[in-house]
């Protein structure tokens, strides 16, 4: 079943490309610079704060292109080149290209600029990622990348402070065997549009 949705969001993001409607804004571009630590547990308690971490960090620098917008760019469409570096127990370099949906209206938005993203895409670490294997058994280099983000700021600023989860794993099956390989890290770093 989630097989089906990674490729219904695919061909989402492929149909938007055809039919912008409206003209870009001049802020296309973003480049975010974060940094998070890995944990030990599923995505599930990484978020509720059940998890414990482990000692690797991972250091990415990510570019992304804004390629359609929709309801008075409340809704935009974006693909996003990311390079990691992971240091600790973990010592691989990794490449992620997700897609990415996100919504950027909110009634606060005169006192917090606030976007809520959510991307998946390609994986791939140079290396097999040590702390993979240790927290899981196994893991292989070309994995799913998935990441969650909300970005807050001052209102009208091209400035935003970034919270990711940033994600690795074989999506229930589809790349790797359900529990073999992935992880979780919590994240946080700036962006800045332009």
């Amino acid at each position: 079943m989630v097989k089906y949705h990674v490729i219904a969001v695919f061909m989402l993001v492929a149909a938007s490309l055809a039919v912008v409607d409206e003209p870009l804004a001049g802020q296309d571009f973003a480049l975010t610079v974060y940094a998070g630590r890995m944990t030990d547990s599923d995505f599930g308690d990484t978020l509720t704060g059940k998890a414990d971490f482990v000692d690797a960090y991972v250091m990415v620098g990510a570019l992304a292109w804004t390629f359609a917008r929709f309801y008075g760019d409340a809704l935009s469409f974006e693909i996003e080149g990311q390079v990691g570096k992971w240091f600790g127990d973990q010592h691989n370099w990794e490449f992620n290209l997700p897609a990415a949906i996100r919504w950027s209206k909110f009634p606060w938005d005169d006192y917090v600029a606030t976007s809520l993203a959510y991307g998946v895409g390609p994986s791939y670490a140079a290396s097999e990622p040590e702390e993979e294997i240790e927290l899981n058994d196994s893991t292989k280099k070309f994995l799913v990348y998935w990441f969650g983000e909300l970005t807050l700021g001052p209102p009208k600023s091209n400035w935003a402070a970034s919270l990711r989860i940033h994600h690795r794993s074989g999506a229930f099956g589809l790349i790797q065997e359900q529990g073999r390989g992935g992880s979780n890290t919590l994240a946080v770093g700036v962006k800045y549009r332009f």
